[in-house]
């Protein structure tokens, strides 16, 4: 089974070869050390033509809100949680108190924080408790009433950063005459390996990346955000002891939202308790998959969707993130590059004179992340609760 937005198979045909770096990346070496770079060759991206990139993001209202203070069983006034809480409701909602199961009829939602309600409707009125839900039925009207009020909602701004990678190889002429043991062109192999590098530097700044745009110095200078510093709603610390029930808890809230089928880039010591947890609980399937463009990846099923897991090489390599895992919604990644800047090889960057060889591997892009909430971060993943 394929990840959702890649294609389940390594295999291309001379029309599907690959025309960036990013996807020769992904061929020359499906087992890489940035297998996310690699996939966002063959996922969907997007040229942008300034540094600064912005999405706009726009989810279902929750027609919810949160009561702030006790009410009474006979009070029409209902104090709500939250700035601006109130343009959820208008005249004419049906409202249910939760806690409850009390009916309540929206008159006036114009005061910062309250609205004012008709209590009981075709149901037993109650005090209600501070942390009580109330959501929105629906809309009632009187027969040949004027076209009522409307409620808009505007759209969250995503905003990032194209940053500049810059990887140099620099070889001498005699360097580049000589023969060496374990390549047949010195050249050759200081380009594939600037490549694996550049990479490299590229995959840990998607995964943990800050987003900054610093304008001190003569030219502006930017990093983009990476996947650490854009998750904020689903992020599990499991403090080095998971249980089932705190991995099941996690799993149902990283597929609360998004796709039903998500990737999981995870360090070996994280893969070895779910491996774990899988052996002790014959609820939990985990299996090998078909390879996803020459990638191994292993498919976990559960009962809020489908996680394709890939073991991630620089987590596992690291001590600090070994235990840590990355959950994504590959429907809401791109890769975005700056017009003209994607990745490039660029020769002879050497000095006029210069008895050498420099070449260099420069790109400029960013991560675009859209929707937080249907991504996760796994963290202190490294033991099996007894």
């Amino acid at each position: 089974m394929a990840v959702v937005g890649l294609r389940g198979s390594g295999s291309y045909s001379a029309d599907e070869r690959p025309t960036n770096y990013r996807g020769v990346l992904l061929l020359l070496k499906p087992n890489t050390e940035a297998p996310l770079t690699a996939m966002l060759g063959q996922l969907k991206d997007a040229p942008t033509d300034d540094p600064e990139f912005n999405c706009f993001i726009k989810g279902l209202p929750t027609q919810r809100a949160v009561v702030s203070a006790t009410v009474n069983s006979t009070a029409t006034t209902i104090t709500l949680q939250g700035a601006g809480s109130q343009t959820v409701f208008k005249p004419g909602h049906a409202v249910m108190i939760e806690t409850t199961g009390e009916v309540v009829w929206v008159s006036s939602a114009s005061t910062a924080k309250t609205i004012v309600v008709e209590r009981g409707k075709g149901s037993t009125k109650a005090a209600i408790a501070t942390g009580a839900g109330l959501m929105i039925l629906g809309t009632h009207h009187e027969e040949g009433a004027s076209v009522p009020s409307a409620i808009t909602y505007d759209p969250t701004v995503v905003t990032n950063y194209t940053q500049i990678f810059r990887t140099v190889g620099d070889i001498t002429g005699t360097a580049m005459a000589t023969r060496l043991r374990y390549a047949d062109n010195p050249l050759i192999e200081m380009k594939r390996e600037m490549l694996e590098i550049h990479a490299i530097e590229m995959e840990k700044q998607f995964l943990f990346g800050s987003g900054v745009e610093d304008t001190t110095g003569n030219q502006p200078e930017r990093t983009t955000k990476g996947i650490f510093f854009f998750v904020t709603t689903n992020v599990h610390n499991f403090a080095d002891a998971v249980d089932v029930d705190d991995w099941e808890d996690a799993l149902e809230d990283d597929f609360e939202d998004g796709s039903n089928e998500k990737l999981l880039l995870t360090g070996n010591r994280l893969l070895n308790v779910i491996n774990k947890l899988g052996r002790a609980h014959g609820t939990i399937n985990v299996a090998p998959s078909a390879e996803t463009f020459g990638m191994r990846i292993m498919t976990y099923i559960t009962p809020f969707g489908t996680l394709q897991m890939r073991q991630h090489p620089l987590l596992s390599k690291n001590p600090t993130f070994k235990d840590w895992g990355f959950t994504l919604d590959t429907n809401r990644l791109m890769y975005r590059y700056l017009r003209g800047r994607d990745t490039k090889y660029l020769r002879n960057r050497q000095s006029p004179g210069d008895d050498a060889n420099k070449d260099e591997f420069l790109t400029e892009c960013g991560l675009e992340v859209d929707f937080e909430t249907y991504h996760a971060v796994l963290k202190n993943a490294s033991a099996l609760a007894a």
